[in-house]
Order: structure tokens, then sequence, then C-alpha cells
């Protein structure tokens, strides 16, 4: 039986196993219970998340190259483990340290392993539709807010908060080990027919294969990462506060802004799944441009709007951002190629943990000095307009560098 045939059935496995290692996006629910049992406060519990959200985005650097010699399966089932004994371990926390080591290094590492393993391998299966393959793995992950949060809320009226991490702790290995035996290799020389290449997207994976130590000599790779930081900023300032948000800017009570950053989860997971797929038929270039152009004039009316408006902008940016995620890894290919992505996209990806830390704090900091979140939104509206003009810049020299054939340091340029 030929690959290609095997292939959506690997797709479909694939982001069933990005769902389950979304749990990081729950973590919000947790906070309260923790915070009544132990008598902590809310910054220290809350640096959970973050120290999570960082080692999900530096452990894949050092241990993304094992994916090749273990083979995907093996490598995703070793996440699996890590993933699983970290949140069964957290049952038995008794300190904010060992929170922060297990949950945060441990839980956070078994993400690392499992996330971007799963994008590079969707794109590897669809090297024609890239952006769709990371869009549907990308919005599987995503969507794991709307499904762990409320399922996490249900066992905790029966269970203490320690003992809900144990049991979905349980469920995911149950789940997840046997699934990861459905996916199948990528064959080193799979190809599409001409036939579907025809029909296929204006992106393809660059014609030439960068190593990642090559890809760390482009230019392109550091203003890449500079674009996708920029455009992940948004969501994660608006992510980390937006219960705050509305409540301070809409009058919400704390009940109602909870329901409406579930819309959020399902705008952000909705954006993950239209946007990657709209890349492969615009250009990605021209999607990102879009996108940072619709967060400025989004942040920009969260000043001057209340109500329906103030809520529809929130939305907006939570799509953007979920179009963001899902297009590290098919930038990742145009650019560099898809013989050594798996690696390759573990370094573009470290823009998630910068945008994570950048966002949510640069917010903080402008509400404590300023007292409102108004100046936050404008700086990011002024981001946002620099990452528009590197987008513009790329996709200039791309078009420049296609006309003219050119070289760059022995390698054909071709990133899409």
């Amino acid at each position: 039986m030929e690959f290609k045939n095997v292939r959506w059935r690997c797709m479909v496995t694939a982001m069933i196993l990005a769902l389950f290692s979304g749990i990081g996006y729950a973590w919000s629910v947790f906070q309260s219970p923790l915070i009544e049992s132990f008598n902590w406060d809310l910054k220290s519990v809350s640096l959970t998340f973050t120290i999570q959200v960082l080692t999900s985005t530096v452990s894949p650097i050092f241990l993304g190259k094992y994916q090749k010699k273990l083979g995907v399966a093996n490598y995703l089932r070793l996440g699996i483990l890590v993933y699983a004994a970290g949140l069964f371990a957290t049952r038995f926390t008794t300190s904010i340290p060992y929170l922060y080591v297990i949950f945060g290094l441990v839980v956070g590492s078994g993400i690392g392993m499992l996330y971007p393993c799963l994008m590079a391998y969707g794109a590897s299966l669809f090297p024609d539709k890239t952006g769709m393959a990371s869009g549907l793995v990308a919005g599987a992950y995503g969507f794991g807010a709307v499904l762990w949060a409320p399922t996490a809320t249900f066992l905790m009226k029966q269970n203490s908060v320690l003992v809900v991490f144990s049991i979905l702790a349980v469920i995911f290995a149950v789940v997840m080990l046997p699934l990861s035996f459905l996916l199948k290799e990528v064959p080193e020389e799979f190809k599409l027919q001409p036939s579907a290449q025809k029909k296929s997207s204006k992106n393809q994976p660059s014609a030439v294969d960068y190593t990642w130590k090559e890809m760390l000599q482009s230019y392109r790779y550091y203003i890449l990462v500079i674009v996708l930081t920029l455009g992940a900023t948004a969501g994660l300032m608006i992510t980390g506060h937006a219960s705050n948000i509305m409540q301070e800017n809409l009058g919400f009570t704390a009940a109602t802004a909870a329901v409406f950053v579930g819309l959020l989860s399902v705008s952000n997971t909705l954006g993950r799944l239209i946007l990657g797929p709209l890349s492969d038929r615009v250009g990605r270039y021209n999607t990102m441009m879009f996108q940072f152009a619709v967060i400025g004039l989004a942040m920009f009316v969260l000043t001057v709007s209340s109500g329906v408006v103030f809520v529809a902008a929130l939305l907006l940016i939570s799509a953007c951002y979920g179009g963001f995620t899902s297009m590290i890894s098919p930038v990742c290919a145009d650019n560099f190629g898809l013989k050594y992505h798996a690696v390759n996209y573990t370094f573009l990806y470290v823009a998630y943990g910068l945008a994570g830390v950048i966002g949510p704090q640069l917010a903080a900091g402008i509400k404590s000095a300023s007292g409102g979140y108004t100046y936050a939104f404008l700086t990011v509206a002024a981001m946002s307009a620099v990452g528009l003009a590197l987008v513009l810049f790329l996709n200039i020299k791309n078009k420049s560098s296609m006309m003219k054939g050119s070289v760059q340091g022995g390698k054909q340029i071709n990133h899409g």
C-alpha cells in the first residue's frame, strides 16, 4: 500500500494525540483550587504555567534530535510517558518548588516532546499542503482548553485537585499509548504524484534542505523568529489577561468573563483551522501580513470601544494568534525544507516561548504603571506594524530571489 493512502489515518491519529497533549491550556482551572488547598498566592501559582510554557518551547531544541534516532512513534511514546508520569506525580504536590519542577519542568518537557513533533510530522504527511496540515494539528492542540477545562472542573466536583491530575494522567496514557502504534514513519523518498503537485498550493517546501546549523546562518531565520514572536505576543497577552480585561473594561463579573474566555479559546482554534489552510492558497507571507493588519487594527479598536465591538476585537486577535501558531511549521518548511524539519521547527518554535513571556508581562507591567490596559493595546498595535513591515521585507526579498534565481551561500533560495 502506498504511503499516501494511509496518511489521512496518520493525520487523524496525530490530531487526537495533539488534543490529549493540550492540558496546558486548561491550567487556569487548576489555579484557584490549588490556592485554596495550600493557601498559596496567585502570582506564585501562575508562575507554574510560565515555567511549563518556557520548558515546552526550549526543551525541543535539545530533545528534538532524538526523534530522528528513535523514529516518530517511539519518540512520541517516550514523550507520552514523560507527560503522563509528570501529571501523575503532580498528585503528590506539597510545595510550590515541587509544583514548579513536576508540572513546570516534567510535564512541560513531555509537551515539548509531543506537540512540536506532531506539528513537524503533520507537515511531512502533506508536503503539498503544510498550512492545512499544521492548522489541523495546531487546532486539535488548541481545542484542549475547550475540552480539558470543563472536564477537569467536572472531575474536581467529586475529587480534590491533586487527585484530578492523576486521573487525567491515567486517561491520557490509556488513550495515547495505543494510538501511537497507528502512526507510520514517513518514507524519506515520499513524493506526491505530479498531478497532485499541480493542484497544490502556491507554497512549496524549499527545494534545498537546510540543517539546523545552516538555518542559523541565514538572516531569514532571525527575522522569522522576530515576526512569529510579534505575532504571538498579542494573543498571549490577551489570553493571560482576558478575564481581568473584560471585568475592568466591560464591567463583567468573573463568571461572565469566564464564559467569554471560553469563546476566545474557540476563536483561537478556528483561527488555526482556517488561517493555516488559507495560507496554502494565498501565500504564507500574505496571510501573515493580513493577520498583523487585523491585530493592529483590533488593538486600536480596544482603546476606543466597548460592548460587542470590544468583544469582537478580542475574538479577532485570538483568531489571528491561533493562525500564527499554525504558521510556524509551514513557514519553516517553505524556507528550510522538510528533510530536517523536525529539528529545524524546534528552533523556530522558541518564538512561542518568547511571546509567552513578553505578552503577559508587558500587559502586567503597563497596567501596574498606568492603571489600565490602554497603553498595552497601543504598544502591541505598534509591534504589529513592525511585524507587518518585516513580513513585507521578506516577501519582497523572496520575489526578488525567485525572479533572479539567486543563490545564497551555495543554497538556492525557495521560501514560498
